[in-house]
């Protein structure tokens, strides 16, 4: 039993490793813009715990999510970057399906144990209060599943991304409080990567290894604290007749410290 728990240690320490240092090409939550003039100069920021978050799903799971490091850039040619780690923890589940609730941390943008992603976007048309970007976000995500018979390991690893366009509106905005009322929208392609093994252990081979989709977000931020985000994904290639054929909504509420 100490072995087990050595070498479970084990990994759990090389995934943290992998996680930080590895390559990572979001779903996260998007970083909104401010800047309304052409950007005179490159910014660069590190932030730790930024953002506690909480998010409800449609199957029924709540659960509960921590920003705990966001390295982000800004360059003057209207190009954005950022890696953030996440840390998310179920703490009601409604339904009573393993796979399902085990389904709900994948289809969650910002969901698993750890969750590292790198954000990247372009600008390609800005005007006074609103502009367009382009925008790719992938990543990995650790997530921890169901205990599993014969003490195998019962988490698993996956890749995950999308690629869209992000189109964002100042609709209200009052310069003597310094605050503003600013909209979102991003529709976007989606994909999902796990081992065939984990998908037979975990989604009873109801996926493919690599499944795609489509995802449509939407969200509201006010005075750079408070977001409200709404989003809608669905897996296309599932099995017809499976659980995972259908649309999963997420209503997630953030705070920025």
């Amino acid at each position: 039993m100490a072995s087990k728990s050595s070498s479970f240690f084990k990994g759990s320490i090389f995934i943290i490793i992998f996680l930080l240092f590895g390559t990572f090409i979001q779903a996260q939550l998007l970083e909104i813009d401010y800047t309304k003039d052409k950007r005179e100069e490159n910014n660069f920021k590190a932030q730790f715990i930024r953002t506690g978050i909480i998010g409800a799903s449609s199957l029924k799971n709540l659960d509960l999510t921590v920003e705990a490091l966001k390295l982000s850039y800004n360059n003057k040619q209207k190009s954005q970057f950022a890696f953030t780690l996440y840390g998310t923890n179920t703490v009601w589940k409604g339904n009573k399906m393993d796979e399902l609730n085990t389904f709900d941390f994948l289809m969650n943008p910002i969901g698993g144990r750890l969750n590292g992603s790198f954000f990247t976007s372009y600008t390609i048309d800005k005007k006074d209060l609103q502009n367009t970007k382009l925008a790719l976000s992938i990543g990995k995500k650790w997530i921890q599943g169901p205990s599993i018979p014969n003490f195998k390991n019962s988490s698993f690893i996956e890749n995950y991304g999308r690629l869209g366009w992000i189109y964002q509106k100042t609709l209200a905005e009052d310069a003597l409080t310094n605050s503003a009322l600013i909209f979102w929208t991003f529709p976007s392609l989606i994909f999902h990567q796990i081992s065939e093994e984990n998908i037979k252990t975990f989604f009873n081979d109801q996926l493919d290894p690599f499944s795609y989709g489509y995802g449509l977000e939407f969200g509201l931020e006010y005075n750079k604290k408070v977001k409200i985000t709404l989003i809608g994904q669905q897996i296309l290639n599932s099995d017809p007749e499976g659980d995972f054929n259908h649309i999963v909504a997420r209503l997630i509420f953030s705070y920025r410290f």
